[in-house]
């Protein structure tokens, strides 16, 4: 059956490294590969594809950040020389960038193991599909043990019926990889607990959610594309059909919502073009900004009047804990992560998936009530410091990093 565990929270790639061999020991109890000790936690790799810069990669700069400021160093190897590598490089960690063609896997897991072996190495923390499989196979040759988050469900694209196919291939071999790995599962809701309790059973597992840092809205510059004077509205997140992007420009093309109401969308992705004909067709063009991909984020939140958030499911998405303690009230899908976390007229509004006329009530709602919306960014920010601070997250993984440190035969 599936454990919960129950945690609570108190340099360039070397392709030189030598190779070695190592056997595997298993902990029969734990159904954890043991790790030797060396004594104190001193060091940690976290290894994840890198391509994209969603809530995977939010969570990972934050751990570099939780874990530095206890004395943890963080070895990042990534797939991509993207996004997360150059906010990483800003953090003062040079990642290791892996090549992401893969014509050998094993070649690949090979140098991974070396490249732990040469590190000292002992957790390794995975993130998505490539990493899990392509780190439980290093196990073959590096003794180490594996510590995965599931984020959220795979989503389903506009990409066609291939792509969903091979990417429920890659679930199916990512979640073998994490059977075989014996890996500690940790979700960020338990709505994907749940989800996954079949696929995971007899594996040891817990529940973290995501954390921030404290922010104050009066530290972000106001970005030129915002206009105070106007009610505005962020939207944050890949433009693909999960996120429900085309309720949101419905919301704003619905009868009632005040012509000063303008939305701002910050992403990309494969539905921009047609949200952009959608826009036109509407007659809205006026009030919907595509921004594309913006760094600067807390800039348009901190000045947004409210957090928009229609997705068909979600993990625990960093933008809304950022908006929470930016002290922006929220209008979300009562979907996942976001059921969970947003409180329904305390901290938010929470409305039915696709309703895109029940989205055009409720901003209408904190349209025509100042006080309400301070309220409830007041509540939200109370509620982010308190249950889904950076500090608490960090607190967590490390009681499971140095628990598999401390476990010896």
């Amino acid at each position: 059956m599936q454990q919960d565990i129950g945690i609570s929270g108190s340099p360039h790639s070397d392709n030189s490294v030598r190779h070695g061999l190592a056997s595997p020991s298993e902990d029969g109890r734990w159904g954890l590969q043991k790790v030797p000790s060396s004594g104190s936690l001193n060091s940690i790799a976290i290894c994840t594809v890198g391509e994209l810069f969603g809530g995977v990669e939010r969570q990972v700069l934050g751990l570099i950040t939780g874990l530095a400021a206890r004395g943890v160093s963080t070895l990042l190897v990534l797939f991509h020389d993207s996004e997360l590598a150059a906010q990483a490089r800003l953090q003062g960690v040079e990642p290791v960038i892996l090549s992401d063609r893969n014509r050998s896997v094993f070649t690949t897991s090979r140098q991974l193991a070396r490249l732990f072996r040469h590190r000292n190495i002992h957790v390794v923390h995975v993130h998505g599909y490539k990493a899990t499989v392509f780190c439980a196979l290093a196990r073959r040759w590096c003794s180490f043990a594996m510590v995965k988050t599931e984020h959220g469900l795979p989503e389903s694209t506009v990409a066609g019926v291939i792509h969903t196919l091979r990417n429920r291939f890659y679930s199916f071999l990512e979640s073998a990889a994490t059977r075989v790995a014996h890996a500690t599962v940790s979700y960020v809701t338990k709505d994907l607990q749940e989800h996954y309790r079949q696929a995971h059973f007899g594996l040891r597992t817990t529940v973290i959610p995501n954390g921030v840092a404290t922010m104050n809205r009066s530290q972000f510059p106001c970005p030129a594309e915002i206009d105070k004077g106007l009610f505005n509205i962020a939207m944050v997140g890949r433009l693909d059909i999960v996120k429900g992007p085309h309720t949101a420009i419905e919301t704003i093309a619905s009868r009632g919502i005040p012509q000063n109401v303008h939305l701002y969308i910050i992403g990309t992705g494969p539905c921009e073009i047609e949200l952009q004909a959608l826009a036109e067709a509407r007659g809205i063009a006026n009030r919907i900004h595509l921004l594309g991909f913006r760094r600067n984020v807390y800039d348009y939140l901190a000045h947004c009047n409210v957090l928009l958030m229609p997705s068909l499911h979600e993990g625990l998405p960093y933008t809304l804990l950022e908006a929470m303690a930016l002290g922006i009230p929220i209008v979300a899908s009562r979907v996942g992560g976001l059921a969970e976390v947003v409180l329904n007229e305390t901290t938010g509004l929470l409305v039915p998936p696709r309703n895109a006329e029940a989205f055009a009530q409720s901003i209408c709602r904190l349209y025509e009530d100042s006080l309400l919306r301070s309220e409830m960014g007041s509540q939200a920010r109370s509620l982010q410091q308190a249950k889904y601070s950076l500090e608490a997250m960090t607190e967590k993984y490390l009681a499971i990093y140095q628990h598999l440190m401390t476990r010896t035969s």
